[in-house]
């Protein structure tokens, strides 16, 4: 899967993965041939220090990730980073078959109309998604292009340096999180053809799905609904503040629809009893049925631009995800069954080292870290 926003910066080998996330603050050290696990930490994001896809107190940011590292106890400086989605804009247009030069003063002219700044003011990468060399002279060539403002490029820069960090690459979440499953994505469906996979990612702040051909590109789209959307309807619902409604949420959250054995197996405490199934899913069922709606809308508009194609696998990760029966739903909207990935999965763990089951359930949250730590060992460019 193609590493868009890597123009602006150069790879290296072996870099940390590094999320600078909203609820989260994740690093993963991995070692190449083969990939191998040596290290990683997690931390809170420090309470409104990230909104919006921005870092709104860089020092602290700056101060817990100099933490994380001495934990780590690494000695690697260089990061691949992903950036939020909130602060990224991606589109496939189509232009003629040309030159490399003349592609890329064609992007620049094709971007303004995508992107909603002034073109001097964003940050642009792009990339063909066939080689130039496979198209055919009087052809479209279909090209991705990633854009994301100056200012907050060079605000999540500063911060990395500031934490004494050297930032080689910059992603873009989904992609980075596509590949932990780069080996599905590879093989062949049943008749032999390249699997066609959706990807779901639920962050805290937002979401992205996207819909692939193997590792070609086909569709990405931000989703306006995530995590915290869940977690302010318990907070709002059962008068907590944020993180109050972020610890039940992660206790007792729901999205199905509670049977009785469920309601059988309470223990009649008093949280247990406030906070029981029925009540809980009454709070976040129109978050539900909006993000359900929402898929279904995106489902249908990648199918009026590619076609209606079967779709072979889906998958889904991000933090967001965690949340108690959310896979079975969502994927029942999409029309699949969706599994959860394990970005673990692909590498080589010291198990007498780290706890296997800590990194279970974790599982969802370092899907894209993990995806990032392999950037900095196998780069793609």
């Amino acid at each position: 899967m193609r590493n868009l926003l890597n123009q602006w910066l150069q790879p290296h080998i072996e870099a940390l993965g590094l999320e600078v996330g909203a609820a989260n603050l994740k690093l993963v050290e991995i070692g190449a041939s083969p990939p191998t696990l040596r290290g990683y930490a997690i931390r809170p994001t420090p309470h409104g220090a990230i909104h919006g896809g921005n870092i709104n107190d860089p020092s602290l940011i700056a101060a817990e990730l100099r933490e994380m590292v001495a934990e780590m106890q690494t000695r690697k400086k260089y990061v691949v980073a992903s950036v939020s989605n909130l602060a990224v804009i991606t589109r496939i247009i189509q232009v003629p078959k040309m030159g490399e030069k003349e592609l890329e003063e064609a992007i620049y002219w094709e971007a303004e109309r995508y992107i909603p700044f002034p073109i001097d003011e964003v940050v642009l990468d792009y990339e063909p998604l066939d080689p130039l060399t496979e198209v055919p002279d009087d052809a479209q060539v279909d090209v991705i292009i990633a854009a994301a403002r100056l200012e907050t490029i060079t605000q999540l820069v500063e911060t990395l340096k500031e934490a004494r960090l050297e930032p080689v690459v910059l992603d873009i979440k989904p992609f980075a999180g596509m590949r932990t499953v780069e080996n599905y994505l590879s093989g062949g469906s049943n008749d032999g053809s390249e699997p066609v996979t959706v990807f779901l990612e639920v962050g805290a702040e937002s979401s992205s799905l996207v819909l692939s051909r193997g590792t070609r590109l086909l569709m990405n789209r931000n989703l306006n609904i995530s995590g915290n959307d869940f977690t302010e309807a318990i907070s709002k619902s059962f008068g907590l503040d944020f993180d109050s409604a972020e610890e039940i949420k992660r206790d007792y959250g729901l999205a199905t629809i509670p049977t009785e054995d469920e309601e059988s197996l309470l223990d009649f405490d008093a949280d247990r009893e406030r906070f029981n199934p029925a009540r809980m899913y009454d709070a976040i069922r129109p978050v539900l049925v909006d993000f359900t709606t929402e898929l279904r809308r995106s489902l249908e508009f990648f199918r009026v631009q590619v076609g209606d194609i079967h779709i072979d696998k889906g998958f889904i990760a991000g933090g967001g995800s965690k949340l108690r029966g959310l896979p079975g739903i969502l994927g029942e909207a999409l029309g699949l069954q969706l599994e959860s990935v394990d970005p673990w999965a692909g590498l080589l763990i010291n198990e007498s080292q780290f706890d296997v089951s800590d990194l279970h359930n974790m599982a969802p949250e370092f899907t894209v870290p993990v995806g990032l730590g392999l950037r900095g060992v196998n780069p793609l460019d």
